[in-house]
C-alpha cells in the first residue's frame, strides 16, 4: 500500500535502495497571463528548495498551456515552460488553435520535449513532416542517473474543441481502443530497457485517465489534464489504485484550470521501481506574487498594455461553465451596442477568467476572452435560438458542465438546476422584454445574431452549422469592438451582476 504522507518510514527489516522524486506539474493554464507570471515564482519557489535528502526533480506540462489563435499568446506559453524548466508537454487541443506553419514557429523556440502518442500526421505535405518532427511519442528523462519513461497522450475528442477543426482534418487521433495496447507496448519497452519509473502526460480527461490504470500495467503516475478537474491529496479509489494482477500503485493528478493552482507530486520508489510514499501538494496560484521578470518577458513578446478606461466596480467572480459571467456581460453588451444586433450569444467556455476593478487594458480583454475567434452576424430562427439555450442548459447536470451555458446579450432566460429552460425574452433597444413562447418557438421569426465563426460552423454543437446565414463576417475578435465602444464612453465602468440568467430549483 502507498504511504499519503511522504515523510512517514515504513519500517522495514534492511534499508533498500529507493529513489526520491518531486514532480512540479501544471494544466490547462490557457494563457492565463496573470497567472503565468505567479507560477513562475511558484516554479523558482520548486527550484530554491533543497530536500534533505537526494531527490530528482522533474517538471511537466500537461497541454493547453496556451489558447487561441493569436501566435504571440502562443510564444508566451512556449516562453514561460522554457523559463521555468518544464522538461516535456503533452499536446493539447488548444495547442492546435493555431494553424499548423504558426505552430512549427512556435515550437522551433520549444527546449522542452512536445508529446502525442496517439496521433497519426500522414507525410503527405512538408508542414505535416515537421510536425512529425515535433510531436514525438514519448522519451526517456534522466535525472541524476535515474531514467524515467515517459509518454505523452493527446484528448481523443481533439477536433470538437478546436477553433479550425478544418486545419487539421488530416489528422487522425486514435480512440481509446487503439491508443491503451501502443501505451502498453511502450511501457514494455521500457521495461525491457531497464526502465521502470513510467509517467503518462495525459490530457485526456480524468475518466479515460482511470481507463488507462484499469487497462494498462505498469504505469506510475498519469499527470492529467483537459477536463479541468481539480484533485487534491492522495484518495485510494480517488486518484490513488491498485493493479488487480500485481497490487502496484498508479497515481492520478491533475490542477484545475487557467492557472489558478499548480502540484508538486512527492513520491518515492522502492528498488523495483514501485510506489511506496506518495504525498500530492495542490497548491493555490492566488498566494504569489506576480513575477517581473516573466511580465517583462510577456511584454517583450506582446508590447506594453494599452489603457483602455476604468472599471469603478464589477462584482468578484470566478469563470465557470454554468454561471453568468459579469464579465461576458460587459463584453457582449459592449459588442451588440457597437453592431446593433438583436442578441450577441457566446459559449461560457470563450472566457477563461474575470475582470477586476481599476484601469482596464487591451491585455485584460485577452485574458479574459483569448481565443481570437471572428466575430461573424448571422440569422437564427427563433426556434435555433431556443435550442441554443436548451443545449447549454444540459450542461447544468453534465459532470464536467460542458458545453456550458450560453452567455447572452439582448435576451434573458431561466433555466432549472435539472437543465431545463424555462423561459426566455428578448431585450429590446429600450430595455422591454418579449417573451418568447419556448414551448412552441417559431420557425419564421429570425433574429440578426452576433457570435463568432467558432459557434457559427456549429462549434460546441449549441447548433448546426450556420455558414449559409451568415450576413456579416468580420476579420477581428469581439475584443477590437470593446475597445470601439470604450473609446466613445471613457467614464468609469460600473458592471453589475443583471441576473440575465436566472436559475431556479
Amino acid at each position: 500500500m502507498v504511504s499519503s504522507v511522504s515523510n512517514t518510514p515504513i519500517a522495514q527489516p534492511a534499508q533498500p535502495k529507493t529513489t526520491k522524486t518531486s514532480i512540479f506539474y501544471v494544466n490547462d493554464v490557457h494563457s492565463n497571463l496573470t497567472n503565468i507570471e505567479k507560477l513562475k515564482n511558484a516554479s523558482d519557489e520548486f527550484d530554491s528548495f533543497t530536500p534533505s535528502e537526494k531527490t530528482d526533480k522533474l517538471k511537466f506540462s500537461v497541454g493547453d498551456i496556451g489558447v487561441g489563435r493569436e501566435l504571440q499568446f502562443s510564444k508566451v506559453a512556449v516562453a514561460y515552460q522554457n523559463l521555468t524548466g518544464v522538461m516535456a508537454s503533452a499536446g493539447g487541443n488548444h495547442e492546435f488553435d493555431l494553424n499548423k506553419n504558426d505552430l512549427v514557429d512556435v515550437l522551433k523556440d520549444a527546449k522542452y520535449k512536445f508529446l502525442g502518442l496517439n496521433v497519426n500526421i500522414p507525410q503527405d505535405t512538408e508542414i505535416n513532416r515537421k510536425l512529425r518532427k515535433d510531436i514525438i511519442q514519448s522519451y526517456v528523462q534522466e535525472q541524476n542517473g535515474t531514467k524515467y519513461g515517459v509518454i505523452g497522450l493527446m484528448p481523443f475528442d481533439f477536433a470538437f474543441h478546436l477553433s479550425d477543426p478544418a486545419e487539421y482534418k488530416d489528422f487522425e487521433i486514435l480512440s481509446i481502443e487503439k491508443t491503451i495496447p501502443l501505451i502498453q507496448e511502450q511501457v514494455d519497452d521500457f521495461k525491457k530497457q531497464g526502465i521502470d519509473k513510467i509517467i503518462i502526460l495525459s490530457h485526456i480527461g480524468s475518466e479515460n485517465d482511470q481507463k488507462l490504470v484499469q487497462s494498462v500495467e505498469g504505469i506510475d503516475v498519469i499527470m492529467g489534464g483537459h477536463d479541468h478537474k481539480l484533485i487534491k491529496d492522495i484518495k485510494d479509489g480517488k486518484n490513488l489504485f491498485y493493479s488487480k494482477k500485481t497490487g502496484e500503485p498508479t497515481i492520478i493528478t491533475q490542477a484545475g484550470k487557467d492557472g489558478n493552482y499548480f502540484g508538486v507530486l512527492n513520491l518515492e520508489f522502492n528498488d523495483k521501481g514501485v510506489i511506496t510514499k506518495a504525498q500530492n501538494n495542490v497548491t493555490n496560484t492566488e498566494d504569489y506574487p506576480r513575477s517581473l521578470l516573466m511580465r517583462d518577458i510577456i511584454n517583450k513578446i506582446l508590447g506594453k498594455p494599452k489603457e483602455l478606461g476604468t472599471i469603478k466596480a464589477i462584482p468578484k467572480h470566478k469563470h465557470t461553465l454554468i454561471d453568468e459571467n459579469p464579465s461576458a456581460d460587459f463584453v457582449l453588451d459592449a459588442e451588440k451596442s457597437e453592431l446593433g444586433v438583436d442578441m450577441v450569444l457566446i459559449n461560457s467556455a470563450n472566457f477563461r477568467s474575470s475582470l477586476e476593478p481599476g484601469i482596464l487594458t487591451d491585455r485584460d480583454l485577452k485574458i479574459l476572452t483569448p481565443f481570437d475567434n471572428k466575430v461573424w452576424i448571422i440569422k437564427l430562427t427563433e426556434k435555433e435560438v431556443v435550442e441554443a439555450l436548451k443545449v447549454g442548459a444540459k450542461s447544468l447536470v453534465k459532470d464536467d458542465n460542458t458545453p456550458g451555458i450560453i452567455q447572452c446579450s439582448g435576451l434573458r432566460y431561466t433555466i432549472s438546476k435539472s437543465g431545463e429552460l424555462k423561459a426566455a425574452s428578448l431585450v429590446d433597444k429600450d430595455n422591454k422584454e418579449i417573451p418568447i413562447d419556448i414551448n412552441n418557438p417559431n420557425t419564421f421569426k429570425t433574429y440578426t445574431v452576433a457570435t463568432d465563426d467558432f459557434i457559427a460552423k456549429g462549434g460546441n454543437k449549441y447548433f448546426e452549422n450556420k455558414e449559409d446565414s451568415v450576413t456579416t463576417k468580420f476579420n477581428f475578435d469581439k475584443n477590437k469592438l470593446v475597445e470601439d465602444y470604450m473609446k466613445k464612453h471613457p467614464e468609469p465602468v460600473e458592471i453589475s451582476t443583471e441576473k440575465r440568467i436566472t436559475f431556479v430549483d
